[in-house]
C-alpha cells in the first residue's frame, strides 16, 4: 500500500473532500463549491485560501443551491455542489431534472451520508432512493466510490470534464481500502478486484460494501464456493461490456447499500434481461421499507450486507 493510500484511507470522507478541492483549486481557477449550509463541516479553509470568492452559501435552501449552480456551470465554472445525500437528490428533483437534465448544467453534485449512515437521525436523513431518483435523469453519470482513495479521483476526473453527475459518499468508506495501489477508476468503467479460477458467481458491487463483497468471496471460498469480485463504481452508465463478459457465470449477485429497488442491482436486471442466455440474478440492497434509527452497521446487519449475511444469501440462492 502506498503512503498516500494510507492515509486517505484513514481520513474521514468529508475531510478528503476539502483535501480533493484544494488540490485542484490549486490548478483550476474555475473551481466552484455551492453550498447549503453544510460547508463548514467539509474542510473547505484551504481552497477558500486559495480561491477566495469560489465558495457560495446558500444556507438551508437545496432548491436554490442546484439553481445557483447550474447558473454558475452555465457561465463556464466548474461547478460542485455537496449536500445531505437524501436532499440534494430527491428534495431538489425537479431543478435536477430540468436543470442537469433538460439543460444539461454541468454540475456535480455529490451526496453526502449516503446509504444508512446517517441511520441514527432516522428514515428521513438515510439516502436509500437517491440512485434511483438521479439514474432516471437522461444524461447523468452517477458514480459510488468505494472508498475515499476513489473518491478523490473520481473527483477529479469529473473536475477535468465536467458533465451533469452525481457522485455518492458514505462516511463508513474510511474504513474500506480497495485501492491500495492508487485508484484506477474510469468513469464508465467496471473493474474485476478478485478473479477466481472456474468461478460460478460474480459478486458485482458498488460504493464502500465492495469491501464486504471481497470478504464475502473468501468466506465463500472456504466453504467450496469460487466467486469473483467486480466493482461498478459508475451505476450509469453501466459498464455493458463486463456485464457481457460474465456469460459463462450462473449467479450475478448485486450488493449495495440502497434500496433493493431502482438502484444498481435495478439497473444490471434491466441491461441483463435482453441478453439471451443471462446468468441469474440476485439482488441484495436495502429492504423496501423505512426503517427505524439505529447505527449504520447495525442497519447493514439488519438488511443482510455484511460479508457473513452476503455470502449467506449467495449460498441460500444456490
Amino acid at each position: 500500500m502506498s503512503s498516500d493510500s494510507l492515509r486517505l484511507c484513514g481520513m474521514d470522507a468529508k475531510m478528503v473532500f476539502g483535501e480533493t478541492m484544494a488540490r485542484i483549486a490549486s490548478h483550476d481557477p474555475s473551481l466552484t463549491v455551492v453550498v447549503s449550509d453544510y460547508g463548514r463541516r467539509l474542510n473547505l479553509d484551504e481552497m477558500r485560501r486559495r480561491l477566495p470568492e469560489a465558495f457560495v452559501q446558500c444556507g438551508i435552501a437545496e432548491q436554490s443551491q442546484v439553481e445557483v449552480a447550474s447558473a454558475l456551470a452555465n457561465e463556464g465554472f466548474h461547478v460542485v455542489a455537496p449536500s445531505y445525500a437524501t436532499f440534494i437528490t430527491a428534495r431538489v428533483l425537479d431543478q435536477v431534472r430540468v436543470l442537469l437534465g433538460m439543460m444539461r448544467s454541468p454540475v456535480v453534485l455529490v451526496g453526502l451520508s449516503a446509504g444508512c449512515e446517517a441511520g441514527t437521525l432516522g428514515a428521513s436523513h438515510m439516502a436509500l432512493e437517491d440512485i434511483g431518483c438521479m439514474r432516471m435523469i437522461p444524461g447523468l453519470t452517477v458514480v459510488c466510490p468505494a472508498d475515499n482513495i476513489e473518491l478523490a479521483a473520481v473527483l477529479e476526473e469529473l473536475l477535468r470534464a465536467p458533465r451533469p453527475a452525481y457522485v455518492r459518499i458514505s462516511q463508513y468508506s474510511s474504513s474500506v481500502c480497495v485501492h491500495a495501489m492508487g485508484a484506477r477508476t474510469r468513469i464508465g468503467q467496471a473493474e474485476v478486484l478478485r478473479e477466481a479460477a472456474g468461478a460460478g458467481v460474480s459478486l458485482l458491487a458498488t460504493g464502500p460494501l465492495t469491501g464486504e463483497c471481497l470478504k464475502a468471496a473468501e468466506l465463500l471460498s472456504s466453504r467450496g464456493i469460487e466467486a469473483r469480485v467486480v466493482e461498478f463504481a459508475t451505476v450509469k452508465p453501466v459498464d455493458t461490456a463486463k456485464l457481457d463478459s460474465l456469460s459463462g457465470t450462473s449467479l450475478v449477485v448485486t450488493v449495495e447499500d440502497h434500496g433493493a429497488c431502482g438502484g444498481f442491482g435495478s439497473a444490471v436486471a434491466e441491461y441483463l434481461s435482453g441478453v439471451v442466455e443471462a446468468p441469474r440474478v440476485l439482488r441484495l440492497g436495502m429492504p423496501d421499507e423505512y426503517m427505524a434509527a439505529d447505527r449504520p452497521l447495525r442497519l447493514l446487519e439488519r438488511a443482510g450486507l455484511t460479508a457473513e449475511g452476503i455470502a449467506a444469501s449467495v449460498q441460500a440462492s444456490l
